[in-house]
C-alpha cells in the first residue's frame, strides 16, 4: 500500500514538474506583444513631445520589458538578428528611461530614434504583408 502511494506521489510530482517546464517555455502570442509595443511606443512619443519626463520614463520602462519578451520569443527560433534587434531596442529603451529620469528629453529623443530604427529593421527582415495581416518570418 505504501509503495503504491509513493509511486502515485512520484507520478504526480513528475507531472507537475513537466507541466511547469512546459508552461515556462510558453510565450504569449507574438501579435499581442507587438500590439503592446506599438501602444507603449506611441505613448512614449507623446510623452517625449509633451516634455513629460516622468511619463516618458514609465513608457520606456514598459518598452524595455516588452523588448525582453520579444527577444525571448525569437530565442527558440535562433533568429540572431531579430534577437539582436530586440536587445538593441531594449537597451535604447533603458537609455530613454535613464535620460528621462534625469530630465534630459533631448537625449531621450535620440535613444527613441534608436528604438524606432531597430523596430523598422526587424519588421523589414521578419514581417511580410499577406493582405489579411502580417506573417512573421523566423
Amino acid at each position: 500500500m505504501n509503495r503504491v502511494l509513493i509511486l502515485i506521489a512520484g507520478a504526480i510530482a513528475g507531472s507537475v514538474l513537466v507541466a511547469a517546464a512546459f508552461a515556462e517555455q510558453q510565450h504569449r502570442p507574438y501579435n499581442e506583444i507587438m500590439k503592446d509595443v506599438a501602444s507603449a511606443f506611441a505613448s512614449l512619443k507623446k510623452s517625449l513631445d509633451a516634455n513629460s519626463a516622468a511619463a516618458a520614463a514609465a513608457d520606456a520602462a514598459k518598452l524595455q520589458a516588452l523588448f525582453t519578451e520579444t527577444e525571448a520569443f525569437w530565442a527558440p527560433f535562433e533568429t540572431k538578428d531579430a534577437m539582436n534587434f530586440a536587445k538593441s531596442a531594449g537597451d535604447a529603451a533603458a537609455a530613454v528611461s535613464a535620460a528621462a529620469k534625469n530630465n534630459n528629453v533631448k537625449t531621450a529623443q535620440s535613444s527613441y530614434a534608436v528604438i524606432q530604427k531597430n523596430c523598422a529593421n526587424c519588421h523589414f527582415a521578419h514581417r511580410e504583408e499577406t493582405g489579411k495581416g502580417f506573417l512573421i518570418k523566423p
